[in-house]
């Protein structure tokens, strides 16, 4: 992201709601009230992540926390491995989010 121009992230921002935690998010932009979720493959085949939930199950959890933050007036963008290791299409998720990008110079080849 810093390498494309990005303002820097929270990281594992935790959101809440009446005292409850809505959510913990993998990147966070206040300023834009922006919310950045990365979905890597292994989360809903990790036990460590699912614990006694099926995949299934965890993917409508996430689904249901993804409406609460929507909910709450915040926008989320979501990216897989393959466009974040590809610069160009990751710098075009995040600025059809819209997330600014202040880059100057030759755009990054990816």
């Amino acid at each position: 992201m810093h390498l494309l121009g990005f303002p820097a992230p929270t990281l594992q921002a935790k959101f809440r709601q009446g005292g409850l935690l809505l959510a913990r998010t993998d990147f966070f932009w206040p300023r834009y009230r922006l919310v950045g979720e990365f979905d890597g493959d292994s989360k809903y085949l990790s036990d460590d992540y699912l614990g006694t939930r099926t995949a299934r199950q965890a993917v409508l959890a996430e689904k249901k926390r993804e409406d609460r933050l929507r909910a709450a007036g915040f926008r989320v963008v979501r990216w897989d491995w393959a466009t974040a290791s590809e610069p160009s299409r990751f710098a075009a998720c995040l600025r059809q989010a819209g997330l600014p990008n202040t880059r100057t110079g030759p755009p990054i080849n990816g």
